[in-house]
């Protein structure tokens, strides 16, 4: 059956659904959340009789597809990647094979990175934070999220960057996406088929050291780091000691259960609509800035449209793959608005491994990065585990 979005009811806690299909019907105590995704069960007129898929609000009931002419739900996109979105992981870990012209690719366009600097460009920290160590005990490889950047990970007082700087011997590589600070006139890489490459090119002489890794990636950075992983297993370099991904959806969930809407047809009210569905909070809190204009229009939106294609337009093409032997660490918020807690855990079917699934308190999409309390804790989790791992 056709699923829907609920993109109204952001200012008022979600949309009024009705026990029955008559306008006049009794009202539900609960209000179908903003963002929530529904199953159709009927459609009548302008009526949609619905079944709850994710959100919050009545499992079941009628609502209004448009109120004043305003869209209330909109039909979930069935974009052409939905035959490709069957499959899952291999039910074991194993060598792939290696991809030697692909290897040589990219260590042509690494020796060009090198050449040109590019390393401090895309990891802007890497310096102030104490890097190139002589003799790293290990790396971390941090992946960002969308409308965001490397800072989320390196800025200053966090458990995490106060331990680095401490302790003398791990190198952090937090990376930017091309069209922000010192990459800003560099043009956005709006799929991970083309983002992978270029970032693999500037990691790859890091990587191909021996030095143990970690890698940590939020939100959509999971994804990221995910295909930063495969790719580098496709050339044949090492694996990291683990990984973390956390607030994200496993990449093999299917397209039909995305909690989200493809941002390449929404205007921009849809698109503002769009971004406060991930994370109210925070984007009607200190982050309300970003849609003041004219820095909504010139810079914050054409960001974010950039940023959300790398998931909303991401192809799973890893059916059958031979699972990750590392350990994975997945964690999900308790605040979360979009993203829900079995999609988390479905990371557990990439891992022969540990899985490590646990449930962050008071914690949304984007506050474990910017709430005091929340960040604290988050970081601190985060840091006691790379601890172990770097054995120090």
């Amino acid at each position: 059956m056709p699923t829907w979005q609920v993109t109204g009811g952001s200012d008022k806690g979600g949309i009024l659904v009705r026990k029955g299909q008559d306008l006049k019907s009794a009202q539900c105590d609960e209000r179908l959340s903003t963002g929530a995704l529904v199953e159709e069960l009927a459609l009548v007129g302008e009526r949609l009789n619905y079944k709850i898929i994710s959100g919050t609000g009545p499992d079941e009931g009628w609502v209004s597809l448009k109120i004043s002419g305003k869209d209330l739900l909109v039909k979930k996109d069935d974009d052409a990647g939905a035959e490709e979105d069957h499959g899952s992981p291999g039910d074991s870990s194993g060598p792939v094979d290696v991809d030697e012209a692909l290897k040589g690719e990219i260590e042509t366009a690494a020796k060009a990175k090198q050449a040109e600097g590019a390393l401090l460009n895309y990891c802007m920290k890497y310096k102030g934070l104490g890097g190139p160590l002589e003799k790293p005990k290990m790396r971390v490889l941090c992946f960002h999220n969308a409308g965001s950047a490397e800072s989320c990970y390196t800025g200053p007082g966090t458990p995490f960057t106060k331990w680095i700087k401490e302790c003398g011997a791990v190198e952090v590589m937090a990376f930017d996406y091309p069209g922000r600070d010192k990459l800003l006139k560099s043009p956005f890489l709006e799929t991970t088929d083309k983002l992978v490459p270029d970032l693999m090119a500037v990691a790859y002489e890091k990587l191909a050291d021996g030095v143990p890794y970690v890698v940590w990636g939020h939100s959509v950075g999971t994804w990221v780091g995910f295909e930063f992983l495969m790719f580098a297993r496709k050339i044949g370099l090492p694996m990291p000691k683990a990984a973390f991904f956390n607030a994200f959806p496993a990449p093999h969930l299917p397209v039909a259960k995305r909690p989200w809407r493809v941002n390449r047809r929404l205007s921009g009210a849809q698109m503002k609509e769009e971004v406060l569905s991930w994370d109210k909070v925070h984007f009607t809190g200190p982050s309300k800035i970003v849609f003041d204009e004219p820095a909504w229009t010139d810079t914050w939106q054409p960001m974010m449209r950039a940023d959300f294609r790398l998931f909303d337009e991401y192809k799973f093409k890893h059916a059958g793959a031979p699972k990750f032997d590392f350990p994975l660490h997945c964690w999900w918020g308790d605040g979360e608005l979009l993203v829900k807690q079995e999609m988390v855990e479905m990371w557990k079917d990439w891992t022969s491994g540990t899985f490590d699934f646990s449930v962050m308190k008071d914690t949304g999409h984007l506050t474990a990065f910017y709430q005091p309390a929340a960040k604290k804790a988050y970081m601190q989790k985060v840091t006691d585990l790379i601890k172990g791992y770097a054995g120090l």
